[in-house]
């Protein structure tokens, strides 16, 4: 559980500012689940720079709730989770004055979202919340005020999280879940799951990452997964203490987050296990209209396949969406598009949530990586592009998948950024 947290202060010598506004995001890691934003009577003055850069007056805090007044609401917010901020250490250092004029000692874990993106988006002019705003498209309508830059840090967040391949940030939030029973163990750990697709990890009781998989039913893959009487499941039922699941949207961000990170981590309960192709979807250009076929790789002869694919289901099921959904015209230029790759192409999906797309990027003919970003932003420069993507080891395997989703229709081609 995170907590963000943005704070804005009277000004004055250290250590005898105070607090006149704050703004504290719960985040569970997929969704807010609660939040505490007011305005905080200062008892001193506000100095003059701090109204003219935050529009906060005197006059507006004279009824503003003092800070005892909040203080046990923020405790609640905070409680068990890690506090994150942009520059932190101002925030946390002014949560822990108020309250240790109160006589109350508060102590949590902190993460700094510029450290963060310095290790993770190399190569910024500044780090600062304004640049970072500028460079990667971060909604923020009023600038110094809490509620506003506390939500631009927990785009951010958001935006660091899926970058970080290394799950290093993910391990700050490992839930405690116990049962006495192996049955009550995995009804506790299930009952944490809020999506049902996406990536799974499942944690021992130290944050140690025991196993990863990949599933559209979460649920009923982790079942599975504990039903075997062997030596090795029956270990990992004893060592599991904490389920994470984490959302991708769509199919493929799902393969290529479990085949990233399998390699990166290497969990102990995991087989790692090679890709093997058994199918081919071919096209005769000798008909008209142009005709395709699923077919095993062993059988297609000398011709190339224009992708392959492991899973007969998934190769019939994506010719079926591709008949039944193109117009002819589009269905050609759809072909000559899979059949000839573009060196550089955005490739859209599903995002996590109705607002929101995934887009895998394409460069010299790769998969380099993906991202995810809202509907009402602009993906209008590479620039921008490279800062929110998150960078893959691609491999051949990843483009097939690809061209799969694009002959089904559940992937398309974005227009390229205007800027270069």
């Amino acid at each position: 559980m995170f907590c963000v947290i943005d704070i804005e202060s009277s000004g004055g010598p250290f250590g005898k500012e105070a607090m006149i506004e704050i703004a504290a995001f719960r985040y569970d890691g997929e969704e807010v689940v609660d939040q505490l934003i007011s305005l905080v009577h200062p008892h001193r003055k506000v100095q003059p720079y701090v109204s003219k850069i935050t529009g906060i007056t005197e006059k507006m805090l004279a009824r503003a709730p003092r800070f005892h007044e909040i203080a046990k609401r923020l405790i609640e917010i905070t409680e068990d989770a890690v506090i994150v901020g942009h520059n932190v250490e101002f925030d946390y250092r002014m949560i822990r004055q108020e309250f240790d004029r109160l006589g109350y000692q508060f102590e949590r874990s902190t993460l700094d979202t510029i450290a963060l993106a310095e290790n993770l988006i190399p190569g910024l002019k500044s780090y600062g919340l304004d640049n970072l705003c500028l460079e990667l498209g971060l909604s923020r309508p009023e600038k110094h005020r809490a509620e506003h830059d506390a939500r631009a840090t927990l785009e951010l967040f958001n935006i660091l999280r899926d970058k970080d391949q290394s799950k290093g940030i993910n391990s700050f939030e490992q839930s405690i879940l116990e049962g006495d029973y192996h049955k009550d163990k995995i009804r506790d750990l299930l009952r944490s799951v809020k999506h049902n697709r996406g990536i799974y990890y499942l944690h021992d009781r130290h944050g140690k990452l025991l196993y990863l998989g990949a599933s559209d039913n979460i649920k009923a893959a982790v079942n599975r997964l504990f039903m075997g009487d062997t030596d090795r499941i029956k270990t990992l039922k004893d060592e599991s203490h904490s389920l994470k699941v984490e959302a991708t949207g769509n199919w493929l961000v799902a393969r290529i987050k479990k085949e990233e990170e399998l390699r990166n981590s290497r969990p102990s309960f995991n087989r790692i296990q090679t890709v093997e192709f058994k199918f081919g979807i071919y096209l005769d250009q000798r008909s008209k209209p142009p005709s395709l076929s699923l077919v095993e790789l062993n059988k297609g002869g000398k011709k190339k396949p224009i992708l392959r694919t492991t899973n007969l289901n998934a190769g019939q099921r994506a010719l079926r969406m591709y008949q039944r959904g193109q117009k002819q015209d589009r269905a050609n230029q759809l072909l000559e598009s899979i059949v000839h790759l573009p060196e550089r192409a955005l490739v859209q999906a599903k995002g996590r949530q109705s607002s929101e797309r995934a887009v895998f990027v394409i460069e010299d003919g790769r998969i380099r990586g993906y991202l995810f970003y809202i509907l009402n932003d602009k993906l209008n420069s590479w620039e921008r592009v490279h800062h929110l993507m998150t960078e893959i080891q691609s491999q051949d395997s990843y483009i097939d998948y690809l061209k799969l989703g694009l002959l089904s229709g559940e992937f398309h081609f974005l227009p390229l950024p205007e800027k270069a």
